[in-house]
């Protein structure tokens, strides 16, 4: 009996399961996904449709050419027409995260959209990091380091549309592979329009659209805002992009605006370049509200023959308090031209504010004297100069004709640079190195080489010219082979910089311990060479991730004589994060033994994060001689246990202690020393002192970290 009743309950659970209103549709995208692995072939318009799930049993989605990718991909569109006004449901969608690789990540947010009429979008749900509880109400799993798939479910949605639409804000690396939308009731009532938020999604057209869901903006210094752009457009349509801002708030960047009779100013944009991008806009705003105040502005998009409904962004105000110039510690904004701090108003009062140290550029780039004249004035300031360079990747570019300067394979020139070749391309390029290094003078010449890929120079072992070299060379095998031409080609270039200059040199991702692509070796060429590590670190996107910044930092200092750690980070291309996650991800580098600090991306700086940024400054400015001189800090008791980073020097300790899992929900955590006498506790973000003790009570009223210095009585 109970073998039937069970029977009987499945078929009937079977039998009632909801129609799946998308199976067989065709997925329209905006922008297109990316992927180069899932995007084989030509399949993503229908692979979430088919009802096939990925085939790997490890959930790495982004091998599988059934599933749909998407590269940093900003705000992501993808809708469906169901043909006709239907029942819904309910609407899902599979998605990777984890982050088994630092990047591939659950998505920053999804919105779930639906229409009527295909133009105006209203939202019906949404799931985000931003809102507190989301995670726990929607099932998303931790982010920590090994890969899942998860149904993100909106359900019980009781509608009637035809065109539904799922927008989500992405990180490093998003994959899909596979949504439904599901019958429900026959008695849905239609999309009740003026009972749901509008919204600005665009399967047609065009649309801009801000990358967090409140916008600050600096009352006190010019501070970019990015913008993104979306467009299904073709190319050269002529495009208006309408701002409307408040009262008391001004755009700094542009024309005069036109005077509203509402009191706003209405500031008006024209382009004809309209594909979809990240970074179509830096908006620097300012204006006089009071610090915290919040409001919002305005925005339309209109085309020849066609506009995008009205669209609406929260906007806060903040006042940036001044932060100190580090004396020792490198601070600055990594990947950013010249050009740009060109482009930014009063830059110099701005960075000075920041507590930024340096000011960079890419040298190659810089065609205007009076680029070169801002250059001199930053440092007459007493900034410092770092020159972000692409070596042997600009020979290349220069010579994409010449086939001398590849692997000599079997089958004729290869695909790829042959780490043997010295040519005249190849002298050309360290002559450019030298002269160029003339000009800018850095204190710090930093070099994204990645010419082979993970798997290094593999075309060498079929190189006639490669196996030649190797063959004098007399080393006993491949590896140590090219380690030694990395060497080689390594001092040339550090050698061509500082002819003209006392700068240190180093490279991206380069770390002590295995050679960067099998080639470039710190251990060979530290410190005499090569001033360190430039690890290469993700994103504050979760706690999973900020931790990660900070240990990726303490093993590479482990493993140097020195605190000659700067890390590259993100200031949010890999997904979009609060600002005090930014800070403590800040804090990390610096407690575990960083002395600068780069950026791999440009696009995405804003106010909020540079705010953070300041706050880190004015914590690690007090303790910069701590973290140059000290030591890891090692066996700091907690209890219960938490999360501790520090350096130390002698009895001096920059200590910083973290709860970014908010483990201990508020409870003290009694944080004890390993010292032998007591010492002076302050709190560096507050100047406060909290404690003459060897041991002392820490509170957390939010996930994050605190930061002390300890002082010897």
């Amino acid at each position: 009996m109970r073998i039937t009743l069970l029977l009987l309950s499945a078929c009937c659970a079977h039998a009632a399961e909801p129609e799946n209103l998308a199976a067989g549709k065709r997925v329209q995208f905006l922008p297109e996904p990316d992927y180069a692995l899932t995007a084989k072939g030509g399949t993503d318009a229908t692979d979430l449709t088919d009802g096939v799930f990925t085939s790997r049993t490890n959930n790495h989605l982004w091998f599988d050419h059934k599933c749909v990718g998407f590269s940093y991909p900003g705000l992501q569109q993808l809708s469906l027409d169901l043909g006709a006004e239907q029942s819904i449901g309910e609407v899902a969608i599979r998605l990777q995260g984890g982050s088994p690789s630092a990047g591939t990540s659950f998505p920053v947010w999804v919105d779930l959209v639906a229409s009527r009429d295909g133009k105006q979008f209203y939202r019906l749900a949404s799931f985000s990091r931003w809102n507190p509880g989301d995670r726990e109400r929607f099932g998303v799993p931790a982010e920590e380091g090994k890969a899942w798939v998860h149904r993100l479910a909106f359900r019980n949605l009781r509608v009637r549309a035809r065109y539904v639409g799922l927008s989500f804000y992405g990180t490093g690396l998003n994959v899909t592979d596979e949504m439904w939308v599901l019958r429900g009731a026959d008695n849905a009532p239609p999309l009740r329009e003026e009972a749901t938020q509008a919204v600005p999604f665009c399967p047609e057209g065009a649309q801009i659209y801000f990358h967090k869901p409140v916008v600050w903006f600096s009352t006190n210094i010019a501070t970019p805002n990015p913008v993104g752009f979306l467009s299904a457009l073709p190319r050269k349509t002529d495009v208006t992009v309408r701002l409307d801002l408040p009262p008391g708030v001004r755009l700094l960047n542009t024309q005069t605006p036109q005077a509203l009779a509402d009191g706003w100013s209405r500031y008006t944009f024209s382009t004809n370049s309209v594909a979809s991008t990240k970074s179509w806009q830096r908006l620097y705003l300012s204006g006089n509200w009071r610090d915290g105040q919040e409001g919002e502005l305005r925005y339309q998009v209109s085309w020849t023959g066609g506009q995008a409904p009205p669209g609406r962004q929260r906007i806060r105000a903040v006042r940036i308090a001044e932060a100190p110039q580090p004396k020792r510690l490198l601070t600055g904004l990594g990947w950013w031209s010249l050009s740009d701090t060109a482009r930014w108003p009063d830059a110099v009062r701005a960075f000075q504010t920041l507590g930024f140290s340096y000011v960079p550029l890419f040298a190659r780039h810089v065609k205007e004297e009076a680029q070169w004249k801002l250059l001199e004035e930053f440092r007459g300031r007493g900034f410092k100069v770092v020159s972000v360079d692409s070596p042997l990747h600009v020979m290349e570019d220069r010579n994409k004709r010449n086939t001398e300067i590849r692997c000599q394979l079997p089958s004729g020139p290869g695909q790829r640079l042959c780490p043997s070749y010295r040519g005249p391309a190849y002298r050309a390029e360290i002559e450019r190195i030298a002269s160029e290094a003339v000009k800018a003078r850095p204190n710090l010449y930093t070099a994204d080489i990645e010419l082979w890929g993970w798997r290094g120079p593999v075309d060498a072992a079929k190189c006639s010219r490669c196996q030649a070299d190797f063959a004098k060379s007399g080393l006993k095998n491949l590896e140590e082979w090219q380690i030694a031409k990395g060497c080689e080609i390594w001092k040339e270039i550090a050698g061509a910089v500082r002819k003209a200059s006392q700068a240190e040199c180093g490279g991206y991702d380069f770390q002590p311990g295995k050679p960067y692509q099998f080639f470039w070796s710190v251990d060979r060429l530290y410190p005499d060479w090569m001033h360190g590590s430039e690890v290469s670190t993700y994103s504050a996107l979760e706690p999973h991730h900020i931790a990660l910044v900070g240990d990726e930092v303490r093993k590479d200092r482990r493993l140097l004589k020195r605190n000659d750690v700067i890390p590259w980070v993100s200031p949010g291309d890999a997904g979009v994060f609060p600002g005090w996650s930014f800070r403590d991800t800040l804090l990390e580098c610096f407690a575990n033994g960083a002395r600068g600090l780069l950026f791999w991306s440009s696009r995405v700086w804003d106010t909020e994060t540079l705010a953070a940024y300041a706050d880190a400054v004015r914590i690690v400015a007090p303790v910069e001689d701590i973290i140059m001189d000290g030591e890891p800090l090692e066996d700091v008791k907690t209890e219960p246990a938490v999360r501790v980073s520090g350096v130390r020097k002698v009895d001096a300790m920059f200590l910083l202690v973290a709860d970014y899992h908010a483990k201990t929900r508020g409870a003290p955590v009694t944080v004890t020393l390993p010292v032998t006498r007591s010492g002076r506790v302050v709190d560096l973000a507050t100047g406060v002192e909290v404690a003459r003790a060897s041991s002392f009570k820490v509170q957390f009223d939010r996930p994050g970290a605190r930061a002390f210095l300890v002082r010897p009585q």
